[in-house]
Parts: structure tokens; C-alpha cells; sequence
């Protein structure tokens, strides 16, 4: 391998790594368990470096190799019973949440282009190629994802007159109607 490859390895890494990290902790919700992700896909895409072509296939196959990584760790929880299920621990009052909240109750094939989009800020040429998806796909499942979000924030009442979507706060509504 020549110094030129393993240079260009590194600063690969350490350009990606912390988006590497926010993808598999968005998959996992375990601090932990998303860093052993991205150190088991540095440690897999080193020894499968020669079979990357080409220098700008690299960030999307660290990509795609960290999403692939937080699925077999999400795969192995399944064999395992929680003791008590995620909804209730992660359950807040809806007044409370925010665009993350809505974010992580999305479908993972809705969530997964919107984190890469948006938190990432990839190109939908990028996105297509680390989740293997033609690039029209990545688009509708964005816009798919961005609507459903915004039909959950109307139904919970969280649209103010301007359009805006803002937290409503309890008593607001009596507040106006008396004209406070």
C-alpha cells in the first residue's frame, strides 16, 4: 500500500468521523455502542483499503460501512429482551419535543437521507451512493420524510398563525380565546 493511499485514508477519517459517529448514534442511541460501530468500520475499511478504486468512493464507502455496522449491532440486540421498552423511557410530553424527537420516530429508510442531508449537509448524489439508492429515491424519501414531520407538528398543534412551526405552550389557546 503506498503512503499516497494511506494518507489519503487518514484525512478521509478524520474528515468523516464524527459524521460516521452522529449516523450510528442516530441507529443505536448508545454513545458506546455507535463509537465501536465507526471503530469496527476504520478498523474493516483499512484492511479492505486496495479495493476502493478510487479516492472519491471513499466517503460513502466509510458510510455505508458504519450504517452497515450500527444494523449488525441492531440485529444482535434483537436476540436479547429489554427489560423495559424504549418508548417508555424515551417518552416525553409532546409540548416538549423537538424536530429530533419527530426525527427519530420516522422510518429508518425516511430518517437515514434526512440525517445524511441535513445533519451531514451530503449532497443527494452522496446520499444515493452510500445507501445504495438511485438518487431520485433519496430525494423522495427526504420530501416523504420532511411531510410527515410536518403533518405530526400540525396534529400536535404546533403551527402558529405565521406558518411557523413553533412549541405550543398549555394554556396559550384558553389565553387568546379570552383575549390575554
Amino acid at each position: 500500500m503506498s503512503d499516497q493511499n494511506e494518507q489519503l485514508f487518514i484525512e478521509a477519517v478524520k474528515a468523516r468521523r464524527q459524521a460516521m459517529w452522529r449516523v450510528a448514534y442516530n441507529l443505536l442511541h448508545s454513545d458506546a455502542d455507535a463509537e465501536d460501530a465507526v471503530s469496527s468500520t476504520v478498523e474493516s475499511t483499512w484492511k479492505h483499503l486496495p479495493r476502493i478504486h478510487t479516492k472519491e468512493a471513499l466517503p460513502a464507502y466509510l458510510m455505508r460501512s458504519v450504517i452497515n455496522a450500527a444494523h449488525d449491532e441492531l440485529r444482535r440486540r434483537k436476540r436479547t429482551t429489554p427489560i423495559e421498552p424504549l418508548e417508555n423511557v424515551l417518552e416525553a410530553p409532546k409540548a416538549e419535543r423537538g424536530i429530533a424527537d419527530y426525527l427519530t420516530a420516522l422510518d429508518e429508510k425516511y430518517r437515514l437521507p434526512m440525517l445524511l442531508k441535513f445533519d451531514e449537509e451530503m449532497q443527494e448524489k452522496e446520499i444515493a451512493a452510500a445507501l445504495h439508492l438511485p438518487r431520485g429515491t433519496v430525494s423522495s424519501r427526504i420530501a416523504r420524510g420532511l411531510e410527515m414531520i410536518r403533518k405530526e407538528m400540525e396534529k400536535e398543534g404546533m403551527k402558529n398563525a405565521s406558518g411557523r412551526y413553533e412549541k405550543s405552550h398549555p394554556g396559550e389557546a384558553e389565553n387568546a380565546a379570552c383575549g390575554l
